[in-house]
């Protein structure tokens, strides 16, 4: 498929430097600068108004960004070093759509290192530096995966979806509203935490005319992008238990003398969260389907009488089935699991989170379909993915049960 892929949407790492080597690199970037005409530069600034750093960008796109930068730790001691961003399909293809799979880490490795030595020799290897941050991202374009409605209806379908805990919802102010209240985006679903954001969104709207990609706008028309950044806290409970399979991290046994001193002069260490543990194809896919099924869940969309319909094909006991249509009932009503979550307290709530869960065992999305769309059935967009990816789905008992159920109910 052109647009329909899972990966890494962007990543960034750290490198932490002397006092005497950063303002060395800044000379060699505004060389760099003068010399090629390449590079645009402006000053970062703290909250008042001080310049804190600098941040480097191509005039024509390349995928990476340098952000030189300080920090005070205390009035006494100042950190300083270079953030490197990158975009990897931006940089291997100037591709604003797809992610990157781990097969095109070598690619990228490669890239950054002849570019890096361009610049400055200051900048180390590409790996030896711990990450600081990653976006696994799954870019689903809806046409390409048949799913029969619009991006507008998808984001209405996950803005309906629950809220994990110690997550909130971003809003803004918008300078268009008279109440000057803050207001959520009505085409993302944005929430955030200490160590992670989570942006499910439609691309489309996001390509303003002053995108880099505005003249292909077009070729995100039906795709929704589902991103989950992952800050240091996150990646390093990632990294603890596997980052000694890193390609990257080195020991000392073997090591020549002359390397093992270097290393310690320069304040080299093993990174404590490794680029190839954080970027392998695993990693990316546990952290989007985690999020994706506490968000948007595991289930197909029905309409509220299709899911009530699908609940009793069941033929759940008495208690169950009630339970199950309440809760039904309640989210559509509320619209929304975290609407309805946040009025439930106590055993009620304990038993709607329990509704939730046995609806997932039986693929019925907790959220149903508009009956005004005139759409009866939405496949889930994970399993529709997924899906795409196999030419022969192994199902196990349930799973056969819900597809008999479905052509029975679709029929």
């Amino acid at each position: 498929m052109k647009n329909t892929s899972s990966g890494v949407h962007t990543f960034a790492f750290f490198q932490r430097m002397r006092e005497e080597e950063y303002f060395d690199l800044r000379s060699h970037f505004n060389e760099f600068k003068v010399k090629t005409n390449e590079l645009n530069d402006r000053p970062l600034k703290d909250k008042n108004g001080r310049i804190t750093g600098w941040e480097y960008t191509y005039k024509k796109r390349k995928g990476i960004r340098w952000l030189l930068l300080t920090t005070n730790a205390d009035s006494k001691f100042t950190i300083y070093g270079i953030m490197v961003i990158i975009t990897p399909k931006v940089l291997i293809e100037n591709n604003y759509i797809a992610v990157m799979q781990f097969a095109d880490l070598n690619v990228v490795e490669d890239m950054f290192n002849r570019e890096a030595e361009r610049i400055s020799p200051l900048i180390r290897k590409f790996g030896s530096c711990s990450m600081n941050r990653s976006d696994p991202g799954l870019t689903l374009d809806l046409k390409e995966l048949g799913i029969p409605c619009s991006p507008e209806q998808m984001i209405k379908l996950i803005k309906r979806g629950d809220i994990p805990k110690h997550f909130k919802e971003r809003k803004v102010y918008d300078d268009n509203d008279k109440s000057h209240r803050k207001k959520a985006d009505k085409h993302s679903f944005y929430l955030e935490s200490n160590s992670v954001v989570i942006n499910y969104y439609w691309k489309y709207p996001k390509q303003t005319i002053k995108h880099p990609n505005y003249a292909n706008r077009e070729n995100s028309r039906n795709v929704i992008r589902l991103e989950v950044q992952c800050k240091y806290p996150k990646l390093y409970s990632i990294a603890k238990t596997s980052k000694d399979n890193s390609k990257y991290v080195k020991y000392a046994d073997g090591m020549p003398d002359e390397v093992i001193w270097n290393m310690i002069n320069y304040g080299i260490k093993n990174p404590s969260i490794p680029l190839d543990v954080i970027l392998s194809d695993d990693i990316s896919d546990d952290v989007i389907r985690s999020y994706y099924n506490k968000i948007i869940r595991q289930g197909d969309y029905f309409t509220l009488e299709g899911a009530r319909w699908m609940v009793k094909a069941h033929y759940f006991r008495q208690e169950k089935e009630e339970r199950l249509l309440f809760a039904l009932e309640y989210i559509n009503e509320c619209r929304g699991i975290a609407n309805a979550k946040a009025k439930l307290f106590g055993d009620d709530l304990h038993d709607f989170k329990r509704s939730l869960r046995d609806l997932d065992d039986i693929f019925v999305n907790p959220v149903t379909i508009p009956r005004e769309w005139g759409i009866n059935h939405i496949q889930n967009p994970l399993k529709a993915y997924y899906l795409s990816t196999i030419e022969v789905p192994i199902l196990f008992c349930n799973e056969v049960l819900f597809e008999r159920l479905l052509a029975e109910y679709l029929a």
